[in-house]
């Protein structure tokens, strides 16, 4: 729930079972919606979710802000701004005499607003800066982009030489160093004195499980399939 509340729902394609972990709605008000968006087409903007089966004011307040609006008339109707602050963000592009869209397209107009100018009792600071903040990046997925990764091309112990510098994945940290995964059957170990050429008391403050690190193998011993590997001078934004 909280993550599909985070992300907000595309409520024109989204189905009866995403739409029942939106705040304010449940199995009936979700089906309700895809029962009325079969019959009258898609939605073309956000107060007409009020024309739903069972949608009240207290459900509409609940939802609205999570429900998003592709190519609405109102173009606020694809962001997290809520419906209750639209006269807000509408008094900000009239007082710039702009359009609202403008707001969304232009940061030197957003720049130009005073939220001071716009506190009241019911709209405090935080609530005018989250509603620039969603200005700037209206619909956007919050979600961090995933970091690609792939190892080297090197499989077995037999593919490593002392003083290659190679990708790897902390596994596991323990309190003589972080063992790595580099691509083979055996993860090799960084020991606590090979994590940084400073003094570490505690591996754990210079790396963190599943981080992902370059690392140079310092040796390898094949007959005991142990591989001994060092973070020392390494640069670590490659």
């Amino acid at each position: 729930m909280s993550c599909v509340n985070a992300v907000g729902v595309e409520v024109n394609t989204a189905s009866k079972h995403l739409l029942t972990y939106i705040s304010g709605l449940g199995p009936q008000l979700a089906q309700n919606i895809v029962d009325y968006r079969a019959e009258n087409g898609p939605f073309m903007a956000r107060k007409e979710l009020l024309k739903v089966k069972r949608m009240g004011e207290k459900a509409f307040e609940q939802s609205a802000g999570f429900l998003r609006i592709r190519n609405a008339e109102n173009p606020l109707d694809a962001s997290a701004v809520h419906p209750e602050s639209y006269h807000v963000v509408e008094k900000m592009s009239k007082d710039l005499g702009c359009e609202l869209k403008e707001l969304i397209t232009d940061e030197n107009k957003r720049k130009e607003i005073k939220l001071e100018q716009y506190i009241t009792p019911v709209t405090g600071l935080p609530t005018l800066k989250d509603i620039i903040q969603e200005l700037a990046k209206p619909g956007r997925d919050p979600r961090s982009k995933i970091k690609e990764f792939s190892f080297a091309d090197v499989h077995s112990l037999e593919d490593l030489s002392e003083g290659i510098t190679v990708p790897g994945i902390v596994t596991n940290i323990t309190k003589f160093g972080a063992f790595v995964d580099i691509g083979i059957k055996q993860d090799g170990l960084v020991h606590i004195s090979n994590l940084s050429r400073s003094y570490v008391s505690d591996p754990s403050t210079v790396v963190k499980l599943h981080q992902h690190v370059m690392v140079k193998v310092i040796a390898v011993d094949i007959e005991r399939k142990r591989v001994q590997l060092s973070m020392k001078d390494i640069d670590q934004k490659k």
